[in-house]
């Protein structure tokens, strides 16, 4: 039987966008990568945060790191399996969060800023707000209603941890990077997240509970060496990649 507090809990955004593709009433089978069921297994008890790339990871394009374009048009290639996963992971109160190596700094250049276009931490936000507000938009509910699809993807957003850097960048153009640099793969932006999860919520966070998917063999391959569990996607993030990573955390839980 559930509890009160269960109960309540259920009527959050998380909630009511699981329902929605749950009951077909947000149709996501023209969604490239992946054929998944709208009901994704969830990570072992242990794991407490779960982290993407974005280029060629939970997105099925890569941006090289600036869009110039109409976000709209991005959110199409935001993978269906991660679409699906995020909502499910808030609700079980498992934490999500990108890190990516696209730096708004790129924008300080005059030859790159005067065509315009997003980068960084903004284009993240903006990226997952335009994502899951056209979610939201398609329950009928929300259809004539769209601030109310607007405030449940903002409720969605302000939940992400963001690191968005690029190193080489970094390196060349900031005083704090110039004796110890920023390490060529996203060990940086893991210990930004690690910093901001206990910052927000006052709990440490340890390598050792953060999932990490990535389409860069460099960065998983140093994530995994400082004891995140890191898996690498072949193009972009499907629920092959996530199923292949729970059967792993299972195998190495029991010692095989």
């Amino acid at each position: 039987m559930a509890t009160k507090a269960r109960t309540k809990r259920n009527k959050g955004p998380e909630w009511q966008l699981i329902q929605a593709i749950k009951r077909g009433k947000i149709d996501l089978t023209s969604d490239r990568a992946t054929n998944w069921k709208s009901l994704p297994p969830m990570p072992p008890s242990t794991i407490k945060m779960v982290l993407w790339d974005m280029d060629n990871t939970l997105l099925n394009t890569h941006t090289r790191g600036l869009w110039k374009d109409d976000i709209k048009i991005l959110t199409k290639e935001v993978t269906r399996a991660f679409k699906i996963l995020v909502p499910h992971l808030l609700h079980k109160n498992v934490s999500v969060g990108v890190v990516t190596f696209s730096d708004r700094l790129v924008l300080l250049n005059p030859d790159v800023a005067k065509d315009g276009g997003m980068a960084g931490e903004k284009l993240v936000e903006d990226l997952i707000m335009e994502t899951f507000t056209a979610l939201y938009s398609k329950i009928p509910a929300f259809k004539e209603h769209k601030e109310l699809a607007e405030k449940n993807a903002k409720h969605i957003r302000e939940q992400l941890y963001i690191a968005a850097a690029l190193p080489k960048l970094r390196n060349s153009q900031l005083k704090e990077f110039k004796e110890k640099k920023m390490p060529n793969s996203k060990a940086w932006h893991i210990e930004k997240v690690i910093k901001d999860y206990t910052k927000r919520t006052g709990k440490e966070l340890k390598h050792a509970e953060i999932m990490l998917f990535d389409d860069t063999m460099e960065n998983v391959e140093a994530a995994w060496a400082t004891g995140v569990h890191a898996f690498g996607v072949p193009h972009c993030f499907t629920s092959s990649c996530w199923e292949y990573a729970l059967k792993t955390l299972s195998e190495e839980s029991k010692g095989k």
